[in-house]
């Protein structure tokens, strides 16, 4: 596919066969400089001025858009083109004076969606990145879809993870509660984030902290380069819903110990207040630091909510401070019934981030369940008295004798890192138990052989039986 420039009809200097360059602009239209033509492939049409000698083909534009090279001949007045219906010479018309030149389109320059395109490699890349398709965005779950361990269940302590990969934490005397919340997201998403403030702090003391945020692993960000001569710039959007004041956006390296941060302020208006609004901050990367470009967090990015002195750092830059927000940040603990919601999360290369596009539910659970997963189905809550879904151990044996049964439980994801595994009764929902089922009674359960892939979940304490039959569910943590 050629470029096009609109409205260019040039005389050049002579006719002939030879490469064109330019004398003069036909009355009426531009020469390539003044269209704003770049440097690049044209297709051209040139005639003499009185049409007995005309030629259409493709061609190199050069030396700012002044020299015009005749490459590839496709229709001409002498049928010795390379398209179809002409002979297939490609020969150029040996114009007996200097032509009128034009550059034009034919329809393999144009997008028609009825008709198989050629476009060259550079072509398509050229065509992703003119839609975006080529912006990746490194938050999973930024659609606050898939919430295996608590489901919709309003949480309230610090620590806790309303959906997969977003994590809320506080020391405040105030309370706040947290949940994943059905509700149409401007993106598409039938999601949210929703942090209610239950009982007010106004308040705020030097350590005092409200933030929700996300770690992306090492891997996922290693090709922004952060802490090298030449990292690269990056753009957070996001939607949001909260009362009029100045939020901060924090991006640091590490975890909770992270030595490096860059707090970005963003607004909400007095109209904008407590409706979906979608608002982005732009990050240049920093060229200092240590950043972690392995299965470990790599980026951290968090939402200040509260920020007391111990954890403010000025805007605008990057510093030293583990930092929640400047102090600017709005104190969203401030008044009892204060409500923030998060949503529509992306983080993209550049300085212009892409609509955001809410993504396959079951492509986006496998990677959250990189980092967590659990045997229970999607919408069974962690130690619930439930069967389906629990690894089985049958044996039956020619004796009463046994030392130990169980079974090798196969993850559904490699883990990120060796991962925390913790088994439960299905029958009791008590923790650390398998239910011997020929026995009808809870055995302790013995879990090792941990790898990313797999573990074996079995016990010593059964009761001796010609029967063995033992069940258990479990769950696997391997969270940044």
């Amino acid at each position: 596919m050629a470029r096009f420039a609109n409205s260019v009809y040039f005389t050049p200097t002579a006719g002939g066969t030879s490469t064109w360059t330019l004398s003069a602009l036909v009355t009426g239209y531009m020469t390539p400089a003044l269209a704003g033509a770049a440097d690049g492939t044209y297709t051209y049409r040139a005639e003499s001025t009185d049409l007995s000698q005309w030629e259409i083909g493709i061609g190199t534009l050069s030396s700012s858009g002044t020299v015009f090279s005749r490459d590839t001949v496709y229709y001409n007045s002498s049928n010795s083109g390379v398209a179809t219906g002409q002979s297939g010479a490609g020969t150029k018309i040996n114009f007996t004076v200097a032509p009128q030149v034009g550059l034009i389109q034919m329809v393999h320059d144009t997008l028609c969606p009825d008709q198989a395109t050629a476009w060259t490699y550079l072509q398509k890349a050229q065509a992703r990145a003119n839609i975006d398709a080529l912006k990746y965005n490194y938050i999973i779950n930024g659609a606050m879809m898939v919430s295996q361990e608590n489901g919709t269940t309003a949480l309230t302590g610090a620590g806790s993870y309303p959906v997969d990969q977003f994590l809320l934490d506080f020391a405040t005397s105030g309370t706040l509660s947290i949940a994943q919340v059905a509700s149409a997201t401007p993106g598409g998403s039938p999601n949210r984030l929703r942090v209610t403030v239950t009982a007010a702090d106004a308040s705020v003391a030097a350590g005092d902290i409200v933030y929700l945020s996300t770690k992306i692993e090492g891997l996922r960000v290693a090709d922004l380069l952060l802490g090298s001569a030449s990292p690269k710039t990056f753009t957070v959007q996001f939607g949001v819903k909260a009362p009029a004041g100045t939020y901060c956006v924090v991006a640091s390296n590490g975890g909770a110990g992270g030595t490096r941060s860059y707090v970005a302020e963003y607004v909400i208006s007095g109209g904008e207040a407590n409706t979906d609004v979608v608002k982005s901050v732009t990050i240049a990367g920093d060229t200092t630091g240590t950043w972690p470009k392995d299965n470990t967090a790599g980026l951290v990015l968090r939402w200040g909510l509260m920020a007391g002195s111990t954890f403010q750092q000025a805007a605008g830059s990057w510093g030293t401070v583990n930092a929640i927000g400047s102090s600017s940040q709005f104190n969203l603990m401030g008044t009892n019934g204060n409500v923030f919601e998060l949503f529509d999360v992306s983080m993209t290369e550049g300085s212009a981030a892409p609509v955001f596009q809410v993504p396959d539910f079951t492509t986006e659970l496998l990677k959250c369940q990189r980092y967590w997963e659990k045997s229970y189905d999607y919408a069974t809550a962690v130690a619930a008295t439930v069967t389906p879904g629990s690894e089985t151990s049958t044996l039956v044996m020619s004796s009463a004798t046994v030392s130990q049964g169980g079974s090798t439980v196969s993850f559904k994801v490699p883990k990120r890192a060796t991962p925390t595994v913790t088994a439960y009764s299905p029958t009791t929902g008590a923790s650390g138990k398998m239910r011997d089922v020929q026995n009808v009674v809870d055995v302790n359960a013995n879990i090792d052989y941990v790898g990313q892939r797999s573990c074996r979940i079995y016990s010593s304490a059964i009761t001796a039986s010609s029967v063995l039959a033992l069940i258990v569910h479990w769950k696997s943590d391997a969270r940044l």
